[in-house]
């Protein structure tokens, strides 16, 4: 937090005095318990000789009354006091400077003195401020965007209080940070449009005169006016926006209010005028916190920083003045502008403030140093007004009919004009991008802040309830015939977008159904093809037994064969020899050997013919396996061929499909086509249509809320 300055030493001592009272004592007094403890940690600083920061606190009637900040003890509320928050750091500069918290004894001592209503002595007949009526103000941590749906009025009243052939200038508007919601000041009311249908969402009596300032909460809740009649009487007032309740009155000026703001927590308004003085209330209870009088003019422009630690204020000769918002201390003295601080506003960081002037400049400056930042020309004849966007822009007003937005170096990004007289306020709504203007000759409009494309006015006069009813029941009936007529014309293109985004649908469906028929095709190809490959093997070894147990019977043949040729010689050869040994008995013993010899051929023959019939067997036996092979592979290259055939169907069948949903899309691209550039401005007749209809049932449901139920003797007599 910047540093406030209630005071700048608060020396802390090393020892209390053993003789300090129990907080447990049934009456704790400034004389008998909380004059020792600022004895022993405060007096150093804050005596007769060197009240710093202009307090005392030696005497109780010095402690009373405050320092140059204001009074420091509120009786009953140690929360409220601020000596008590900085005693226990709560807010800052903590005391003592530089150096712990004093004892938890201790400030248990002064809590308990100051909820007891801080008195002098135990003669002492205090007085405790009551409690305000309701818990008004609000935790700072939560302040900013709110947690729930953003503030607009509830079905609230619309009827003027007055009824004017031409709207005021318009010297005071304010666009809510977070709603689609804008205020405009007028003489005893204040007008509240929604910027999104530029309706008329409620009027606000503001019986105290004429409305110069308008300031939304920064949670965009309460809507703050101030203003009333010159020379006579100034009043602030805040409302609920969302009921229309008056929540606050404060101040009672004896000339107008120019200028009002209420602090983020909603705990201070500040406010200023004619008066030259700054003065700052609390919310709860109306009660002046502390005022300045050092402004040496018309006070013409307060703005509360956003986390509430500082306030500024500017004047009609260009003082312009950066205080501390609790204490009214004085934070930083702005010099520059040459003439009238016509406006001033925070950026949302509250590092930087700017002002505007009629000196027609610009300026911004650095809260961390108190130096300007930049400062330019924004309108020629004098800049009447500046507001920051919540993404560091800024947009001005000025007398050159003219509004402006700007980046934060000073660079033009948009003007946006057309304006028949000065252009006096601007605002930037919740979206960031409508632009609010409103003029000297009461014209308030909308511009797109991206094109600078102008979105409509609001009237700043309105009519009454009836006379609008009686406006808008035309409007709206031809609103509704034009946006009925532009339906039927649309229904066939819709029925067309429709129509074609069905066929798109069945086509894509057959094209699904088609790839799920191919994808079963292919796998029952890849099913086949393993079987094929099964079969294969099992053919090849029944081939490769078969030709094995044929050849074993070869070989057995040859065999045979070998051996029958054997018996044959040897019979040969024995035929021979007994025919030789019959003439010449030298020879007998060659005929008896060849005998033997054809006998162990003829037993040769015996084996080999056995070997013949069992390889004959052989070859009988492989011969059945290889034809249930032979079977098998043909009927596996059939299913095969078939699986083949039947995936190159299906891959063949999904092209013309594919074709049919090309086709198909290309049919709904252009329905759809040609609907898109007939609907959008069917689309916006039949909004305005619901919109004035709206507006309409609005009203009517007003105007008979006003109107009382005839009463039986009422109705009696028009029967």
């Amino acid at each position: 937090m910047r540093p406030f300055s209630l005071s700048t030493a608060l020396t802390v001592l090393l020892g209390v005095s053993a003789g300090l009272a129990s907080a447990e004592d049934a009456k704790l007094t400034f004389t008998d318990n909380a004059a020792k403890i600022f004895q022993a940690r405060c007096n150093t600083c804050h005596n007769a000789d060197k009240a710093s920061g202009g307090l005392n606190l030696t005497t109780y009637a010095n402690m009373m009354e405050g320092g140059g900040s204001g009074s420091v003890i509120e009786p009953g509320s140690p929360d409220d006091s601020w000596l008590f928050l900085l005693v226990n750091h709560d807010e800052t500069p903590t005391m003592p400077p530089n150096a712990p918290k004093i004892p938890e004894e201790e400030i248990d001592i002064l809590r308990k003195w100051i909820e007891a209503g801080a008195p002098e002595n135990s003669g002492s007949v205090v007085t405790v401020k009551k409690k305000p009526k309701m818990e008004f103000q609000l935790d700072p941590s939560t302040l900013g965007k709110p947690t729930g749906e953003p503030a607009m009025p509830q079905s609230l009243p619309t009827e003027p209080v007055l009824v004017n052939d031409r709207p005021g200038a318009i010297v005071a508007l304010a666009a809510s940070p977070w709603a689609p919601l804008m205020a405009i000041g007028q003489h005893k009311q204040v007008l509240l449009y929604d910027t999104e249908n530029k309706s008329l969402a409620a009027i606000l009596p503001f019986d105290e005169g004429d409305v110069h300032v308008l300031r939304f909460s920064r949670d965009g809740d309460l809507l703050l006016a101030g203003g009333g009649r010159g020379g006579q009487s100034g009043r602030v007032v805040v409302w609920d926006v969302k009921t229309g309740e008056r929540l606050i009155e404060a101040g009672q000026e004896y000339d107008l209010v120019l200028a009002a703001d209420i602090s983020p927590d909603r705990s201070l308004i500040a406010l200023g005028g004619p008066s030259k003085v700054l003065r700052v209330y609390r919310t709860d209870d109306d009660s002046l916190v502390y005022e300045s009088r050092k402004h040496t003019e018309w006070v013409t422009s307060v703005a509360f920083s956003p986390d509430g630690v500082l306030l500024a204020s500017g004047d009609r000769n260009g003082g312009t003045l950066v205080w501390e918002a609790r204490t009214g201390r004085e934070f930083y003295v702005l010099p520059g502008h040459g003439d009238m601080v016509t406006s001033m506003d925070w950026r949302l960081d509250s590092n930087v403030l700017a002002s505007a002037s009629q000196d027609a400049s610009v300026k911004t400056w650095d809260m961390f140093t108190g130096n300007q930042l930049k400062s330019w020309n924004a309108h020629g004849g004098g800049t009447t007004s500046v507001r920051f966007a919540k993404d560091g822009r800024v947009v001005t007003s000025g007398r050159d009919r003219t509004v402006k937005l700007w980046d934060q170096e000073g660079k033009q990004l948009k003007a946006f004009g057309g304006f028949n007289d000065l252009a006096l306020q601007a605002a930037i709504g919740h979206d960031e991008k409508t632009i609010i203007a409103g003029t000297f000759d009461g014209i308030v409009r909308l511009f797109n802040g991206d094109d600078a494309s102008p979105l409509g006015d609001l009237r700043a006069n309105p009519l009454t309830v009836a006379s609008r009813l009686e406006a808008i029941r035309p409007e709206a009936e031809a609103a509704r015939a034009a946006a009925n007529t532009a339906l039927a014309e649309l229904e066939p293109l819709r029925q067309a977008a429709a129509s074609t985004a069905e066929a798109l649908a069945a086509a894509e469906q057959q094209v699904q159904a088609a790839e799920a028929t191919a994808a079963q095709a292919t796998k029952a190809v890849e099913t086949a093809a393993a079987a094929t490959a099964e079969t294969n093997a099992a053919h090849q070894a029944a081939v490769a037994s078969f030709q094995k147990a044929a050849e074993a019977d070869a070989q057995a043949l040859a065999a045979l064969g070998n051996a029958s040729q054997a018996v044959a010689a040897a019979a040969e050869a024995t035929r021979v020899l007994t025919e030789k040994a019959a003439t010449d008995p030298s020879a007998l013993p060659e005929a008896e050997a060849a005998l033997a010899q054809r006998t162990k051929a003829t037993e040769a023959v015996v084996p080999a013919l056995a070997a013949v019939i069992a390889s004959a067997d052989a070859v009988t036996a492989a011969r059945t396996p290889l034809a249930d092979a032979v079977a098998r592979k043909q009927a596996a290259d059939t299913a095969l061929a078939n699986a083949q055939a039947a995936a190159k169907a299906a891959t063949d069948a999904l092209g013309p499909l594919k074709a049919a949903v090309e086709q198909a899309q290309q049919a709904r691209a252009a329905a759809e086509a040609a609907l898109a550039a007939k609907a959008p401005p069917v689309e916006a007749l039949v909004a305005t249509a619901e919109r004035l209809e709206a507006q309409r049932d609005a009203l009517v449901a007003e105007l008979n809320a006003r109107q009382p139920e005839p009463t039986a003797a009422a109705a009696a007599n028009e029967e």
